[in-house]
Parts: C-alpha cells; sequence; structure tokens
C-alpha cells in the first residue's frame, strides 16, 4: 500500500458537499462533450467535405452572378 492510498481512500468514502458533486458534474460533462465532439470529427470527415463543396458552388455561383451583371450593365462594380 501506497503513503497516498489512505488518504484517497479517505477522500473516496467522505461524504461531498453539494457544490463539490455539481462541479464534478460541471467537469463529466465538458468532459463527455469534447470526447463526443471528436468522436463526431472523426466518424463524419464527409460533411466537412459536403459543406466544402456546397461553400465553393455558392461562391462560384455568386462570381457568375455577377459577372453576368457586370457585363449587362457596365456602370455596376462587383
Amino acid at each position: 500500500m501506497m503513503p497516498y492510498d489512505s488518504y484517497r481512500l479517505y477522500q473516496t468514502e467522505r461524504p461531498k458537499t453539494a457544490a463539490e458533486i455539481r462541479h464534478a458534474d460541471e467537469q463529466i460533462g465538458q468532459f463527455s462533450a469534447a470526447a463526443s465532439g471528436l468522436f463526431r470529427s472523426i466518424t463524419r470527415p464527409r460533411s466537412i467535405i459536403t459543406r466544402h463543396r456546397r461553400v465553393v458552388r455558392s461562391y462560384r455561383r455568386d462570381s457568375r452572378s455577377c459577372a453576368a451583371q457586370c457585363t449587362a450593365e457596365p456602370a455596376l462594380r462587383c
């Protein structure tokens, strides 16, 4: 038995205050949110690519419509 084991046993067996319980619950929630975000980013890389393609398409559409407007009406500047 290590010297710090008796203190760890004391900490696990002693009654916790409501503030300590809330704090522990907040920490667990933050950890699980971070872990699930990491898991989602690993398991769904397609959504990032799809989002990127949508942005590129909308940019291309905007540039085409702007070019059409500029040629139709020379007074307009893009």
